[in-house]
């Protein structure tokens, strides 16, 4: 780990969600890369819950580390969570370069980068496995102060209750929950136009309400 340079240092903090961008290596040796939540176990440990059908899940059983990615870009969340969304409905690999201590790639702009090694899977035969990594190395650039606009965290989260959508649009049992989803991506879109009108939280909101209509339509 750098020097002086700790997890709480990135805004990681015991027991909260993190949102990142989490990348590793597929079988046939791209790069994949998804957002996922991180919780700080301590300062040496980062836990990760995956779905059990994941593309990210079966590289970690696999190779057992990964990249935990922090970014501000918007535009990287939505086009990790939805493939789809980038030319050919594949990442750009540009995007990636190997980390430096475990075999995984790295976002190339990442603000910062936290190379893991898996010590231990918790299977959960129902929907979730649990992880526990290792931190390797910490890396960070140094960046200016952001200004806080709404827009970035409602359209996170957006992005977020639309993977669920995605997930669980065949699932009778889940049709309330996703009604309740539905409502609160449409409410942070509209609050989005209002707060960061022309900017690309708005494009990518535009974008995944079309998308999320297009699931619905081909059900």
């Amino acid at each position: 780990m750098g020097l002086a340079l700790k997890l709480t240092d990135l805004g990681f903090s015991k027991g909260a969600i993190a949102e990142t961008i989490v990348s590793t290596y597929n079988t046939d040796g791209s790069a994949n890369a998804a957002p996922m939540g991180v919780i700080l176990q301590d300062d040496r440990h980062l836990i990760i819950k995956f779905f059990n059908l994941s593309k990210t899940y079966k590289n970690i059983a696999g190779n057992r580390c990964a990249v935990i990615n922090l970014t501000n870009s918007i535009e990287a969340f939505y086009k990790t969570a939805f493939k789809e969304a980038n030319p050919q409905g594949k990442l750009s690999q540009e995007w990636f370069k190997k980390a430096r201590l475990v075999e995984a790639p790295k976002i190339i702009f990442a603000d910062a980068t936290v190379e893991v090694s898996l010590d231990s899977l918790e299977v959960n035969e129902d929907e979730k496995t649990q992880a526990v990594f290792s931190v390797r190395s910490v890396e960070a650039t140094k960046i200016y102060p952001q200004a806080l606009c709404r827009a970035a965290s409602l359209t996170l989260e957006a992005i977020i209750h639309a993977t669920r959508v995605k997930a669980y649009l065949n699932i009778d049992s889940r049709q309330a929950e996703i009604n309740i989803l539905l409502e609160t991506i449409n409410s942070h879109s509209e609050v989005v136009s209002r707060v960061a009108p022309h900017s690309i939280c708005q494009l990518v909101m535009v974008d995944l309400q079309k998308r999320i209509s297009s699931w619905r339509n081909a059900q």
